[in-house]
């Protein structure tokens, strides 16, 4: 019998046939997908060479007002810019929206997303204005009173960030550690009161608290006022690693070296003492073996990582620049080689 000879009735054909036509819907559906998608990608490049004829968008700005195109898509073109740093030309985009819009809703999230283009292009007040007229619209935007409180952080109005604060409180947020922060910020930037008096103050709010921590350390070193056992003997000096790694050995209380175990690992690790014969922090045990061979080709490096939404900034930030939140701030460490200046005798 011949193999390649097989009757339509036999239950092998119907399976070769099934099989077939799976194989052609796939290809045929493949290529659909494959198409529609260059067809999409080709459109968008045709639409932003065709925008960036065009002087302000006069002729998109105008398809705009005329309700002729979806309001997502007017947004996504605008968020598209802004990423892209033309804040100028994502500000006329919703600008355009906002003229052809009578929906309050509408106009809140818009606004809102105004105030937030203005705020990352630097313009602080203009920013602050179009919010405000957001929560006019709709008081209980959460996105707004955010970043209302971020710009009069920013401005140092921090009587004004509290009041704003007490909104959200209302609305069911936390903010306590919010609060917290403004009021030693409020200590820090009195002009009226003494030196002696901030750090009174700062004591009076909770040494507990990492952010009075650091901000005391900060303001004592910056300021060049002792670092006392007194004032610092109750800090946890892992939260402020990295500001003693940048200390001179000199400008520490040689009781708090004494007390501190942290304290003469880290010295120990720079080569200023050798007190210390090991670390249980990773890092610090490494420079600490290398130290005892004079082996000074390594060093420590610093990341800082928010707990909220897990960015990580190579800076040390008390309000996280992604998510805004406060007081989540996680220092990481890690072993790099050490960078000699050129021409140095190190």
């Amino acid at each position: 019998m011949d193999i390649f000879s097989i009757d339509y009735r036999d239950p092998i054909y119907g399976v070769i046939l099934l099989v077939a036509i799976v194989v052609i819907v796939s290809f045929f559906s493949y290529s659909w997908g494959f198409f529609k998608t260059k067809e999409e990608e080709s459109s968008v490049n045709k639409f932003l060479k065709k925008f960036h004829q065009y002087d302000g968008f006069s002729e998109y700005k105008e398809v705009i007002k005329k309700k002729q195109l979806p309001i997502e898509s007017s947004v996504l073109m605008a968020l598209t810019f802004e990423k892209g740093g033309e804040y100028q030309k994502a500000i006329e985009i919703y600008q355009a929206i906002l003229e052809g819009a009578t929906d309050k809703i509408v106009k809140k999230d818009i606004l809102t997303l105004l105030g937030k283009t203005y705020y990352k292009a630097g313009f602080l007040e203009r920013s602050r204005d179009i919010l405000r007229t957001a929560l006019k619209i709709y008081p209980r935007n959460e996105e707004a009173l955010t970043y209302l409180i971020v710009i009069y952080d920013n401005l140092r109005q921090y009587d004004k960030a509290v009041e704003v604060l007490d909104t959200l409180e209302a609305l069911g947020v936390a903010t306590k550690e919010k609060k917290l922060y403004f009021q030693i910020l409020r200590v820090l930037h009195d002009k009226s009161l003494s030196d002696e008096k901030k750090i009174e103050k700062l004591r009076e709010i909770g040494l507990k608290n990492q952010i009075v921590q650091r901000k005391l350390y900060e303001f004592l070193k910056t300021n060049n006022l002792p670092l006392t056992y007194d004032l610092l003997k109750d800090i946890d000096f892992y939260n402020i690693i990295d500001l003693v790694w940048e200390t001179r050995y000199e400008r520490l209380d040689p009781r708090l070296i004494d007390a501190i175990p942290l304290l003469r690992e880290i010295y120990t690790a720079k080569g200023d003492t050798k007190e210390a014969s090991s670390s249980s922090h990773f890092v610090l045990n490494i420079l600490i073996k290398l130290a005892m061979v004079e082996d000074q080709s390594a060093d420590i490096s610093f990341d800082y990582t928010c707990a909220n939404c897990k960015n990580t900034f190579p800076l040390y930030f008390y309000r996280c620049p992604q998510c805004q939140n406060i007081g989540q701030t996680r220092i990481g460490t890690k072993l790099i080689k050490r960078v000699h200046e050129e021409n140095s005798f190190v």
